[in-house]
């Protein structure tokens, strides 16, 4: 089964060095958008903006999937 890693930037460079198996391309998708989705829900909670950027590399390091989300909060 395929190797993926799952690098995030959120300001700093945080590089995935274990990674996960994944089956297949739907498999693949799922998992970074709720990767994504759990990381900006805890930034979120912490600033007022953020912009997260997820790319997800393959075992010969190769990138193929870069999710890319920005939140800006406006409080009334």
């Amino acid at each position: 089964m395929p190797r993926y890693f799952f690098d995030i930037n959120d300001g700093t460079d945080l590089q995935d060095e274990v990674g996960r198996e994944i089956r297949d391309p739907l498999a693949l998708r799922r998992e970074a958008l709720r990767v994504m989705t759990t990381l900006m829900a805890a930034e979120a909670e912490d600033s007022q903006d953020c912009t997260l950027v997820l790319t997800v590399r393959n075992g010969s390091g190769d990138s193929v999937m870069t999710i890319r989300l920005v939140c800006q909060i406006d409080d009334a």
